[in-house]
């Protein structure tokens, strides 16, 4: 069983309550170690911004706000052999399944749902109507949301 770190519970501690509920249970049941990197929770407009202008993102920060900014967005990065990786979509994939797992156990979810961005714009390469790693992952693997209304996908994690 995993835990997190004194710095991802700081960024953890400044998300929407639901999201903290999430990723504290999750760490727990997932068979990969993740974390929270200074960019993954709660955002400003300014840091916003400076990760637009990387092309880290889509939301620019005030035209376009970003979830991150509402605290209700959270960047879970595996956390592998002593550091963050981006390049392991097994983990990734493990990560978001147990997410989702863990959110539909949850009993009192205010009338949000779950959006992973590892579904934006995945597709089902081998078209075995599960996401997994053969297929197009979607473009944002570690970016989980809440909303108002449910997320449009019709695969399962493998």
């Amino acid at each position: 069983m995993y835990k997190f770190g004194k710095s991802s519970k700081e960024r953890l501690s400044e998300v929407h309550e639901l999201l903290q509920e999430l990723a504290e249970k999750c760490i727990q049941k997932s068979p990969y170690d993740f974390g929270i990197t200074s960019t993954g929770g709660l955002r400003t407009a300014e840091q916003q911004r400076v990760l637009f202008d990387t092309g880290t993102t889509h939301c620019d920060g005030v035209k376009i706000k970003s979830y991150h900014q509402s605290g209700k967005a959270l960047d879970l990065i595996p956390y592998i052999g002593g550091s963050y990786t981006w390049e392991n979509k097994e983990a990734f994939l493990g990560i978001a399944k147990t997410a989702f797992e863990v959110w539909d156990a949850m009993e009192n979810k205010q009338g949000l749902h779950l959006h992973w961005g590892g579904y934006w714009r995945a597709k089902d390469s081998n078209t075995n109507m599960l996401l997994d790693i053969n297929d197009k992952l979607g473009w944002d693997l570690p970016h989980f949301e809440l909303r108002s209304n449910p997320q449009n996908n019709t695969l399962n994690i493998s």
